[in-house]
């Protein structure tokens, strides 16, 4: 079957989750078709500027969009703009933003605003994430992988639809098959033990697809897909120099370009589910009223959190 229309009801039991999303992973990811043309249209891709975030950039870039990189590490972004420019054609800029200080989301919209005017924003691609070694806190006291996963793209959110920046178009947020370890999201997790900060970005990835969910609910004008990218060989989670990081690089995880590829399609394709949740092996994803992901009454507590911590930044 092919991955258009593809549509699985996954297993909630974790060994058989995870299991799958890695089994075969190479040969059943899908490459996104070079079509349609996105010439004429603004793409914002956060954190951009490396990893699967820089390859969705070369990808919208190759497809034609105006390309805007929002990320923290300016050489990097510079050195990503330069490349994708030389590579396609298309004008591609950069946008400083720090997810983890809302001061910086603030400055970041602001700047925005002023670089593209009256346009909006057609593509939307809340990229950027931490899967943190060890705890710490956002400029604003928040545990990091919540500040900077959820709380920071939604105040970015918020402020471009505040804004008029973002009206109708498409937001692709990207979460990990691995929320199903969690039960909760929020703001003032504790960490103990060495695992703690794979639990927090858990947490945060469930919280991904909460906020997804609130955000189509909410603002039914807008395309809002949630992308699970594939288990991908970034170093994201620590451990890639270990023997075992090495083994699974080699043998069942995929490469950032293969990552780029879900995102991308939900970024492009017709005819898509809009609010689903699309997975690179198993297509749209028709959760289990068991899956914590589809607990309604947690999405919107976690919905009131967000507008609660962010009343003072939007």
């Amino acid at each position: 079957m092919d991955y258009a229309n593809r549509t699985t009801t996954p297993s909630t039991w974790l060994p058989l989750r995870l299991g799958r999303a890695i089994w075969r992973q190479g040969a059943r990811t899908p490459r996104c078709p070079d079509t349609p043309r996105l010439d004429g249209k603004l793409a914002v891709v956060t954190g951009g500027n490396a990893g699967i975030g820089l390859e969705i950039s070369r990808g919208l870039a190759k497809r034609g969009a105006e390309v805007i990189i929002a990320a923290r590490g300016a050489s990097t972004a510079a050195e990503a703009c330069d490349q994708i420019a030389r590579e396609t054609g298309s004008s591609i800029r950069y946008l400083p933003l720090d997810l983890s200080n809302l001061d910086s989301v603030v400055t970041a919209t602001e700047n925005l605003l002023a670089l593209v005017r009256d346009r909006a924003v057609d593509i939307l691609v809340a990229n950027a994430g931490i899967w943190p070694q060890d705890y710490a806190a956002s400029a604003q006291g928040h545990e990091i992988a919540f500040a900077v996963n959820i709380l920071g793209h939604h105040v970015l959110v918020r402020r471009l639809l505040d804004r008029g920046l973002l009206r109708d178009g498409r937001v692709v947020i990207l979460t990990g098959d691995i929320y199903i370890r969690a039960r909760e999201c929020t703001s003032d997790f504790a960490y103990q033990g060495s695992r703690g900060g794979g639990l927090a970005y858990s947490r945060s990835k469930l919280g991904s697809l909460w906020f997804a969910g609130e955000l189509q609910r909410r603002h039914p004008a807008l395309q809002v897909y949630v992308v699970h990218p594939g288990v991908v060989a970034s170093g994201l989670g620590g451990g890639a120099s270990s023997g075992f990081g090495a083994f699974m690089r080699r043998t069942m995880l995929i490469d950032a370009k293969a990552g780029a590829q879900t995102p991308l399609w939900c970024a492009t394709q017709p005819n898509l589910v809009r609010g689903a949740y699309y997975h690179n092996t198993m297509g749209r994803i028709e959760l289990p009223q068991q899956d914590p992901a589809a607990d309604a009454q947690k999405a919107s507590t976690l919905w009131a959190r967000l507008e609660e911590l962010s009343t003072p930044f939007v």
